[in-house]
């Protein structure tokens, strides 16, 4: 069965599409019935929860601040210590060292709650800082591109930069700050629970009044390492061969009955380098939609800014590529959406390709002008990308798109926008989105008996063949 935290849905949601939903029926398996009845009750349950603990934070923070810092302290050196039996069992290195870290700050957090709790405070108002500082680029960016509502990044830097003051301060004073931001997350975020299980509950017609106006995601630290974690789990069962790939989704697979989908959703991740915060695409009639920083020539900042570059591919060699090439594991989403979303989703992306002009990778240019050329000569991510699938690159002439930056205007930032035409508006409108963001909406919706997404399928090393150009 899916761990929890697919549960976790962190948003306020539009209601799915009711063409496609499918209500219990005589038919429905047992099995079936029991885990739409667990998932809705989980809802409810965990949305309910979560409001008790924010209030009970707002006015006794202090009392249960420290109890909380102690038992999260247990809960994270008992985690450590399992890691540690684990890799003894199975032979492994690798999760030592986890285990051995775990295990020291469980002890510091058990130990020194009060500290702990500072120094929480104080890396959250790091975070905030740091998103003051993105949209603060973003804002430059903006101006730079001549994008209408460049004002909004500007203050929302500014919003951000005052918000970080107050919870540093807060943090040179006490814990108290900290407190008050836990408290209240945790009743929107149940809010947000609640909401999505009354979607879930109603009766088919009265879902249609349900609108998700906001979407709160689980905090950045978890959902941005949400895709690594689920490849290092699934890895380690596929590699001891405790199960199969094809075992391995039936076991995670959930009835949406045999609808097709429209538009699909990847999210690919690997075990290291930049691919384990993720990558995400939208595929169209079989193809791939990407946006990224593929020029070498114009990266800035470390490879955090440049061209936006678009691409569009083939979706099998794309999918070879990925698995081959990048050594990823690559999660696909099947989203199911009406003919007048459709529409709107094609009319986006028409409006997004008026606004492109072909570019061509070095590679590529050489070989146009060269039958000699060899692909050992370019070193350029781009390069290997076109000899791996013949994509068609362009950039934006104008526009948001036109910069990339890592922690805004980046892949997902795109396929949002081209979904968000369809009224599925996922991520979050302020401060920084990664894949994780989507994965975990994904993830949940998937596992919702009503959610948007009606399959799920895994592509990796365990169920791909390599092709080779002929």
């Amino acid at each position: 069965m899916q761990s929890l935290w697919t549960f976790y849905i962190g948003i306020l949601a539009e209601t799915p599409n009711p063409n496609y939903r499918k209500e219990d029926k005589p038919g429905m398996s047992k099995k079936q019935t029991i885990k739409k009845t667990f998932n809705i009750t989980w809802l409810f349950l965990y949305g309910a929860g979560l409001i008790a603990v924010g209030i009970l934070v707002l006015v006794h923070g202090r009392i249960v601040a420290e109890p909380a810092a102690r038992l999260g302290g247990i809960f994270i050196a008992a985690n450590g210590i399992h890691r540690l039996i684990r890799a003894h069992a199975r032979q492994q290195k690798l999760p030592i060292l986890s285990g051995i870290s775990n295990i020291i700050i469980g002890l510091i957090s058990l130990l020194f709650p009060a500290a702990t709790l500072a120094l929480l405070s104080f890396i959250y108002s790091l975070y905030v800082f740091l998103n003051a500082l993105v949209k603060f680029i973003d804002f430059g960016s903006a101006v730079k591109n001549a994008v209408p509502d460049a004002f909004y990044d500007l203050f929302a830097g500014i919003f951000f930069t005052v918000f970080g003051i107050i919870m540093m301060f807060g943090t040179l004073m006490g814990s108290q700050g900290m407190l008050i931001v836990i408290g209240i997350y945790c009743i929107i975020y149940g809010a947000g629970e609640l909401r999505l299980f009354i979607r879930e509950a109603m009766p088919n017609r009265a879902k249609g009044v349900i609108r998700r106006k906001i979407r709160l995601s689980l905090p950045q630290v978890i959902t941005t390492f949400i895709p690594l974690k689920t490849l290092r789990d699934y890895t380690e069962r596929l590699d001891s061969r405790e199960i199969d790939i094809e075992k391995l989704e039936n076991e995670e697979r959930f009835d949406k009955g045999d609808e097709t989908p429209d538009i699909h959703v990847l999210i690919h991740v690997s075990a290291d380098g930049v691919g384990s915060i993720g990558h995400c695409d939208l595929v169209l009639n079989d193809t791939v939609i990407s946006y990224g920083n593929y020029d070498k020539a114009s990266e800035r900042l470390f490879g955090g800014i440049g061209d936006g570059v678009l691409f569009k591919a083939d979706f099998d060699r794309y999918i070879n590529f990925c698995v081959y090439h990048d050594l990823q594991m690559v999660f696909d989403f099947g989203i199911k959406l009406t003919e007048k979303q459709l529409a709107k989703v094609r009319k986006g992306l028409a409006k997004l390709e008026r606004n492109v002009t072909r570019w061509k990778p070095p590679y590529q240019l050489a070989s146009e002008n060269s039958p000699t050329a060899d692909i050992a000569d370019f070193d350029d991510y781009c390069s290997s990308l076109w000899n791996g699938t013949h994509a068609h690159f362009y950039k934006f002439k104008s526009g948001r798109f036109k910069t990339y930056f890592v922690m805004s205007t980046n892949c997902v930032f795109l396929a949002d926008y081209i979904l968000s035409k369809a009224g599925t508006d996922i991520v979050k409108t302020a401060g920084i989105i990664t894949p994780g963001d989507y994965y975990d909406y994904m993830q949940t919706e998937y596992a919702l008996p009503g959610g948007i997404v009606i399959t799920r399928d895994i592509y990796s090393k365990y169920n791909v063949k390599e092709q080779t150009e002929t």
